[in-house]
């Protein structure tokens, strides 16, 4: 086996944990065996909420020494090779521009604002040894690695052997593989990060549950909440600790899904229940938007402000503090509102309400199935589109634009909940959804922090807070907004086109055949 195979080593664990020790003794007769004595490791892998790191086959692992202080950080990116920084005593969670600097150009293109957070922490023993030839020579390096407690799990990470060759004994090295082999070892290529995921019960690959096509359609809509419910729990905590804007954001789509579903499929719900939580909901939604707009128009200052045509970057300070006060104030409005008994009476009785809800026995009832609801839902909100979308023209208000936004969302969020019971073409029609969707997301966001900018230049004139060159550097600010959304504006037409071609129109709300043959068997 050429030593190019063999990259930074091979891992070999077996099942039994015997095979370990049966390798050691069967090496032992080929070899002179020489280890070092063990220690005593704790490693901690980072990754951000989202897995983002997982997903671009990078890892970042954090290890420490016996006395459990962090010492270095190791990263590893698709290429395989890695990057170790020195000494790093700062704790988790930590947003990228508090990360070593040798990481950061690596890291930024994929975390963006996401924060690292520890994923999985795992403490055992290793030793590290050598295999010597009859001369003496070392002819391998090999790495005891044993089985290893997962922090807050039942799980353990399977100890094994690492073996890597030195260059030019590439035939040892397949000989050293071939008495592994014998002793009851395999190779095993999920390790490091995907292995510690894999021992804590964490899979970042699953797939959403999808729904039974003959699946009565209240249940599937109860079932629906509840994943959004979950979503929303899920970035309770990081919303309220405040680890990045990501979390707000995740909360808010959960919100968000959640109303919409309401709005359009809440006739399969008891309406007492429906009168109950939509004004919860839109509570929620109120709750949460100062902070998300003040969370974008902060990130997205940085680059309306970054070549002013005229006077200094300095020159908006002043806004940028202002913005930092006001997210401060909101935010504690916010997190008030979170912690709430108001907020978790809601939770518990919304959960409560919606799993009695999604409970099924497996026989049909009467009504429609989710098969049928997913197809003339996503029929009907798409021809809502389409009809408000035909009548902007170059002279209709904004707020015409916003409103298909938001309708444009609506079947955005049917179409993913309900894709599984559709043919596989409209799965293939959100490409162009997701287009016109992001012209007119670009559009309403300018409009949004330009009127923003606008009121907070007269509050802080009003209050001789700022300089000449302040307002006119926010004046500036809002005049890169306007064209923003002028250029928004002008591609509108060209995306809406795009959606609306009849290749498009074809692809949406025709249920699967099975969906549709399941469906006609079921309970009318």
């Amino acid at each position: 086996m050429p030593v190019s195979d063999w990259g930074e080593g091979q891992f070999w664990a077996g099942p039994q944990p015997s095979a370990v020790p049966d390798a050691f003794s069967a090496l032992a007769t080929a070899f002179t065996v020489v280890m070092d004595p063990p220690v005593t490791t704790h490693r901690t892998w980072l990754d951000s909420a989202d897995f983002r790191l997982y997903r671009n086959d990078m890892a970042l692992m954090a290890t420490a020494g016996p006395d459990g202080d962090e010492r270095s950080l190791e990263f590893t990116s698709a290429d395989g090779v890695p990057v170790t920084t020195g000494s790093d005593p700062l704790g988790w969670p930590r947003l990228l521009a508090c990360l070593p600097y040798q990481l950061r150009p690596r890291l930024q293109p994929v975390l963006g604002v996401r924060a690292l957070l520890p994923v999985v922490q795992v403490s055992g023993t290793c030793a590290s040894g050598r295999l010597l030839d009859v001369e003496g020579k070392t002819v391998m390096r090999l790495v005891h690695e044993r089985p290893a407690t997962i922090s807050g799990s039942r799980g353990r990470l399977p100890g094994g052997l690492w073996l890597t060759p030195l260059r030019g004994y590439a035939a040892v090295g397949a000989r050293v593989c071939r008495i592994a082999q014998r002793a009851g070892l395999v190779r095993d290529d999920c390790v490091g990060y995907p292995a510690a995921l894999r021992a804590a019960g964490f899979d970042p690959d699953a797939t959403p549950p999808v729904f039974e096509p003959g699946l009565p359609a209240g249940v599937a809509v109860a079932r629906m909440l509840v994943s959004f419910l979950d979503e929303l729990e899920a970035a309770w905590d990081g919303t309220v600790r405040d680890l990045d804007i990501e979390f707000l954001h995740d909360f808010r789509v959960a919100v968000r899904r959640s109303r919409s579903a309401i709005k359009l499929l809440g006739d399969l719900l008891p309406p007492t229940l429906v009168a109950w939580v939509g004004p919860q909901l839109k509570w929620l939604g109120d709750l949460t938007t100062p902070s998300r707009d003040l969370d974008v128009l902060l990130h997205d200052l940085p680059s309306l402000t970054g070549c002013p045509t005229d006077g200094r970057s300095e020159d908006v300070e002043p806004l940028v503090l202002e913005l930092i006060r006001l997210r401060a104030d909101e935010r504690r409005v916010l997190v008030r509102g979170l912690r709430s008994a108001r907020f978790e009476r809601w939770r518990v009785r919304w959960r409560a309400s919606l799993q009695e809800l999604a409970s099924w026995d497996g026989r049909p009832r009467a009504g429609p199935t989710a098969a049928r609801i997913g197809g003339e839902r996503v029929a009907s909100a798409d021809r809502r589109v389409l009809r408000r979308g035909s009548r902007i023209t170059d002279t209709s208000p904004a707020e015409d634009l916003h409103d298909l936004r938001k309708r444009a969302k609506e079947l955005r969020y049917l179409l993913e909940t309900f894709a599984p019971l559709l043919e596989p073409g409209a799965r293939g029609a959100v490409k162009e959804l997701k287009a016109l969707q992001d012209v007119l997301g670009r559009f309403q966001d300018s409009e949004a922090q330009r009127d923003a900018v606008f009121a907070l230049a007269t509050d802080m004139m009003a209050r001789e807070g700022a300089s000449a060159r302040t307002i006119l550097a926010m004046g500036e600010v809002a005049a890169r907004l306007q064209a923003d959304q002028k250029s928004s504006r002008a591609q509108f037409t060209e995306m809406f086109e795009r959606f609306a071609r009849p290749s498009v129109r074809r692809r949406l709300g025709r249920p699967s055949r099975a969906a549709t043959t399941t469906s006609a068997g079921a309970a009318p």
